[in-house]
């Protein structure tokens, strides 16, 4: 009698310890906030889990004093806002709060997901060169526009 009830207790214990635990932080990459630094363009776009072409042209710059630049925006139109780095999380900050959090970082990869008016987001985005500033001397696109 005591021999049954002793296998069933032992059984249980070592089905409850056997079983996954949740990944830890030990098991996830940890990003730094150096590898983030530079500008970010979009590559893939996915909206509840499916690509969609709405976020073509979708960039990102992010620069080492904390400040981000990003035409994902309400407007489509460049803004600049604070922004904070911890746990592989990107809280966006001034105006419309944000919250990344980065799925995969390498030095010309960064996939990030996030959720906008309930919605869940992802986005691939690859490494890209600043585009090059607008030269004084370069008036031929001013002149373009004085046309219109």
């Amino acid at each position: 009698m005591f021999f049954k009830p002793s296998i069933i207790l032992l059984f249980g214990c070592g089905l409850l310890f056997s079983c996954n635990e949740e990944p830890t932080t030990a098991d996830k990459p940890i990003y730094q906030k150096n590898d983030l630094v530079g500008r970010w363009e979009l590559q893939k776009g996915f909206r509840n889990g499916k690509e969609t072409e709405t976020l073509t042209g979708t960039y990102y710059e992010f620069e080492q004093e904390g400040t981000m630049k990003t035409n994902l925006t309400p407007t489509t139109m460049e803004q600049v806002y604070d922004f904070s780095f911890s746990d592989n999380k990107i809280k966006q900050t001034g105006g419309t709060t944000i919250e990344y959090s980065i799925d995969s970082l390498t030095p010309d990869f960064l996939a990030m997901s996030m959720v906008i008016n309930n919605f869940p987001f992802q986005l691939h985005l690859t490494k890209a060169a600043p585009p090059a500033p607008m030269e004084a001397s370069d008036t031929s696109l001013v002149d373009s526009l004085k046309e219109l």
